[in-house]
């Protein structure tokens, strides 16, 4: 499977990168790990206590994503990215359920990090198919999670996308759909961690070969690889 990010992304987002941390022959269970639980509810903790998140969007990693949003013409106070939103459910006191050892592993470490992780399920992907980062034309599908009516995203806004038309996640992070989420027949799943100035390369290496660490320890000793997309590679072979 070919994994595609239009060039235009690094260009409009100078120092942006993509980790993949790209995972096979996974188990991924519902029941909560007790280990998995510390992490996810200590991160949750801390989250709670750090003084730099008292306003979530002025935190520098917060703030990239909300300058992001902007640049292509989506609302960040409407449409906040994956990590603010889960920063500010935090913060007013919601936890964030298990839902399965991956979700809540991408979750912890998101949380930890202060950036977007977000995992997808590539075993429901044909062998020959493609994944592509880019923006949008406006036709493409998008199925939010749980079903429900199709959406269209709008022209020019960040998606991902299976197969040019079925979109994984609308607005760059803010959203991931039906298609490709993490379930607990979940065996092949493709992990995305996004870096966006002042995180760097070697911190999203760093995070992911930590993730790549504790899917390995707590999903069954799966196999995993950690590659980037970014400017200087924006196509990989998963």
């Amino acid at each position: 499977m070919i994994y595609r990010a239009d060039p235009q992304l690094f260009s409009t987002y100078p120092g942006y990168v993509r980790g993949l941390v790209i995972v096979r022959r996974a188990i991924n269970i519902e029941s909560p790990i007790d280990e998995v639980l510390r992490m996810l509810l200590g991160a949750q903790r801390t989250i709670r206590q750090r003084a730099d998140l008292e306003t979530p969007s002025s935190q520098p990693n917060i703030a990239a994503w909300r300058e992001a949003y902007r640049a292509f013409g989506a609302k960040p106070s409407e449409y906040p990215s994956s990590i603010e939103a889960l920063v500010k459910r935090v913060r007013r006191g919601d936890d964030v359920p298990y839902i399965n050892t991956l979700a809540a592993i991408c979750n912890s470490a998101s949380l930890r990090y202060i950036v977007p992780i977000g995992g997808h399920a590539i075993d429901v992907m044909q062998a020959d198919g493609e994944l592509r980062l880019g923006f949008a034309h406006g036709e493409e599908e998008f199925i939010p999670f749980g079903g429900g009516p199709i959406e269209h995203p709008n022209p020019g806004e960040v998606i991902f996308t299976y197969n040019t038309s079925t979109v994984l996640c609308r607005r760059w992070t803010w959203r991931q759909g039906e298609f490709s989420k993490l379930q607990r027949t979940t065996t092949a799943v493709e992990i995305n961690v996004d870096g966006l100035p002042p995180v760097t390369r070697a911190d999203v290496d760093l995070i992911c070969n930590d993730l790549a660490t504790l899917v390995g320890m707590y999903c069954g000793n799966a196999p995993t690889e950690v590659k980037m997309l970014s400017e200087d590679q924006p196509e990989v072979e998963l």
